[in-house]
This record gives structure tokens, sequence and C-alpha cells, in this order.
């Protein structure tokens, strides 16, 4: 079975039971954590995992983007748990998310091998996909909560968001079979068509729908809020690749693109003023999120493979910016009780490294060159560019509303140290290593974006675009 899924659903699981076994031996947790899915990753790098896996009746499948996407967010993954080992975590924090790890995996196997809507043929539809997305959405709960005794507001909007999501996916789901068997019904085709794009912006946290993010962003552990942040939402983009290229009723339909891209533009110019108007670093990255999810929106709406191109660019990239900034934020908080301007004055000397990964993690998110946010970012301005010189105004506005936010919050991190007999907090050498590692590697795709070409061609070569 190792040429089927299951070993990227199986290795997780596992990996969260001997995580939840061994919770006393917290170093050995995490390395098991972080072990576990890189293993996973390296099977999907070197078997193509296509054949289908048998599951309550469905046949499980990998195609060749969702193995990719699988590949990243397994590495990312990973990468996350060495970065709670090296901060600060409860027990409970691998267990769960390897367990939600395991759930998403299972929701982008669990495409139909039949999506399409023609008349005549039988409509296999995404329940499992999207019922399993969900289980993975809803376990991320409790690291989100982080074993704080009151439930964060941020947390509550995104379970309900997550939550409100299901039924409207298996609504569309329902009147789709329906259409499948009356093709001539045009008002089915349009009422599943508005339900599976009203699902999928609920879950890409599209404006209006993004009142969580900063929420989580700010209140949650950061690196519990990265995994949300750049696993399950990313995880959701994917999600939207898998149905909007499989379900002719979306591909074929030049208006639902249109939405698409409107509600990109709309999310990006949100994003970026909201991130220049806080006063609180995890808003900030809340928000910078927002602007980002909001240019892929703009890029894969212009439907064409450039686009989409550019926009799995701009997915991929995100990683490096968020993994910094969360990282940063999390050695700051332990010795700050938030996020604020004022709590995290003098950061810069106080826990110089801190620093570090957090400005360089902002100005990565916001698109700032030579780092890897900046080379997803052009990419994506450069086919708006082609279509509409507006779009292009609003993405590099966004861009610019959250530098100058994190410029006005810059003031204080570098502030001296009025008292001379404060010395700077000493970070171990792992924890060196990894932002360094992490540095590395952000100034390098930024400035050899092309690296990911390969992947990138392969899984657009894989997805139906019809002009």
């Amino acid at each position: 079975m190792i040429f089927s899924p299951l070993p990227l659903i199986a290795l997780p699981l596992i990996a969260a039971v001997l995580t939840a076994l061994l919770r006393r031996w917290g170093s050995f947790s995490a390395l098991i954590a972080a072990l576990f899915p890189a293993a996973a990753a390296l099977i999907a790098i070197l078997y193509p995992l296509n054949s289908p896996l048998p599951f309550l009746g469905r046949d499980l499948y990998l195609t060749t983007p969702d193995r990719y996407a699988l590949i990243y967010l397994y590495l990312v993954a990973s990468a996350t748990f060495l970065g709670v080992w090296r901060t600060t975590a409860r027990w409970t924090y691998y267990p769960v998310a390897l367990a939600a790890l395991a759930s998403i995996a299972a929701a982008l196997g669990a495409r139909p091998i039949i999506v399409e809507v023609v008349g005549g043929r039988p409509f296999d539809p995404f329940n499992y996909a999207v019922l399993l997305f969900a289980i993975g959405a809803v376990l991320t709960i409790f690291p989100l909560q982080g074993g704080q005794p009151g439930v964060t507001v941020g947390m509550l909007r995104y379970l309900t968001f997550i939550v409100i999501g299901v039924p409207v996916f298996l609504a569309s789901a329902w009147i789709l079979d329906q259409y499948s068997q009356s093709p001539d019904a045009v008002n089915l085709a349009q009422t599943a068509t508005a339900l599976l794009l009203f699902g999928l912006l609920l879950w890409l946290a599209v404006v209006p729908f993004h009142s969580w993010l900063p929420g989580v962003a700010s209140e949650s552990p950061p690196l519990s809020s990265a995994f949300v942040l750049g696993i399950v939402n990313v995880a959701a983009f994917f999600l939207m690749l898998d149905l909007v290229s499989g379900i002719r009723l979306l591909n074929e339909n030049p208006l639902v693109f249109d939405v698409l891209r409107l509600a990109g533009v709309i999310t990006a110019l949100v994003g970026g003023a909201l991130a220049f108007a806080q006063r609180d670093f995890g808003r900030i990255m809340g928000y910078a999120v927002l602007a980002d999810i909001g240019v892929a929106l703009v890029a894969y709406g212009t439907h064409t493979t450039a686009g989409l191109s550019a926009a799995l660019f701009v997915i991929f990239l995100r990683t490096f910016g968020l993994g910094l900034m969360s990282m940063g934020l999390a050695l700051a908080r332990t010795e700050a009780p938030d996020d604020t301007f004022v709590s995290l004055t003098s950061l810069a000397w106080r826990r110089p490294w801190a620093a570090v990964g957090l400005i360089v993690g902002a100005f990565s998110l916001a698109g700032v060159p030579p780092l890897a946010g900046f080379a997803g970012r052009w990419g994506a301005l450069q086919q708006a560019a082609g279509s509409d010189l507006g779009t292009s105004l609003a993405l590099v506005l966004s861009s610019i509303g959250v530098v100058a936010g994190m410029l006005r919050g810059l003031q204080y991190i570098l502030r001296p140290i009025d008292d001379p007999n404060i010395q700077p907090a000493r970070e171990s050498t792992l924890t060196i290593a990894l932002i360094v590692g992490a540095l590395v590697l952000c100034v390098i795709f930024g400035l050899f974006p092309d690296l990911l070409s390969p992947v990138i061609r392969h899984m657009t070569a894989s997805y139906v675009i019809v002009p």
C-alpha cells in the first residue's frame, strides 16, 4: 500500500499516538512530531502515491498537484513542530496537530474520481473531502486555545466559520447531484455555483469572513496561529483549486473567476489598510496573511495558467515570512504579556533574535525584496497588470499598508533600553540555528524563486483551465 496515500495518513496518526504516550519526554516527543511528517513528505517525493486507497466505500487517491501540496504542508508542519519545541508548548499540541494534519491529508486525497457535472452521468459528490477537512480544522482549536482558561474570541469565530461552511458544501453537493440528472434546470446550476463560492470564500477567510484572522494571530500561541494560517488555510486554497478545476460548472463559468478576483482585490486592500492601523504585531501578522490571501485570489482569478502559477508561488512562499514572524513573536512572548508595540519596546536589545525573526518575517509577508514574499507578489502583480491597472495599484497599496504598519512598530522595537543593567537574553544554539536557517531560505527563495518552478509547472499542468 506504499503507492497509495496510506503512508501520508498513517504516519501522522502513528506520531500522534506516540507523542501522546511519550508526553513526559518533551524533546523526544518534539523529535517524533517533526520527523514523521518529514518522512511522509520524503515518501511522497520518492513515490507517486497515485494508487487508490479504499476508504468507507470510496477510493482515496492523490493527483499530482495534491501530492505536491501535501509535500509542502508536511514540510511546513515539521518545521512548525521544531519551532514549537524551541519556544513553549503544552504536551497536547503535538498529538492534536498531527491528527489534524492526517485529516487534512485525507481530505485532499478524498477527491472524487468523477466530478464533472454532465447530463446522463452520475455526480460523485465531494462530501468526504469537506467533512475530513472540517474535522482537521476543528481539531486545531485546541492548540489555538493554548491551554488558556478562557476561550479566545478569534478561535471561536474561526470555529464558527468552519462549522457554517460544512452544511453549505453538503447542500451544494446535493443540488449538483440533482442538476446532473436534470441538466436543463438552470436554477439548480446557479444555486449550486453560489453555494460553492460562498463556502469557499468562507473557508478562505476572505473579507468579510476574515474577522477570526487577527484574533487568532494575536490571542493564540504564535506557532499555533502559524499552523492554522500556513497549513489549514493553505489546504483550503488547494481544496478550492481541486473543486474549481474538477467541476465544469465552475471551471467554465467566467463569472466565478470574476468573483474570486474581485474578492481578492477587496481582501488585499482591507488587509493592507487594517495592518497599517494596528498597534499589535500579532494583529499585523493576521492582516498581512489576509492581504496575502487576497493577492493569491487575484492571481488565480485571472483564469490563466500563468495566473495559477503566480497564485501557487504566493501560497508556497508565504510560509517563510509567516514562520519567521511567528517564531519571533513566540520568543518575545516568553517575557512580554502580549504583542502590543508598548509591550515589545526595546525588543531588539532584549531579545535580538526574536526581533530579527519578527522584522524579517513581516517584511517578507509584505512582499519586500529580496525576501521570499516578494517573488510571489511580483508574479501576481505582473498577472494583474496585464488585465487591470487598478487591480495592480490595489496590490501595491496592500503591500505598502503592511510595510507601513510594521514601520510604525519598528520604532518601538529599536528603542534603546533605559536601564543599562539589563542584558540581552541568550537564545539556545538550536533556536538560533532555526531562525538563521529560515532567514537563509527566505533570502534564497527571494533571490532564486525559479527553484520552485519545476514543482509549479507540474501542478499547473494537472489543473484544468478552460479559457
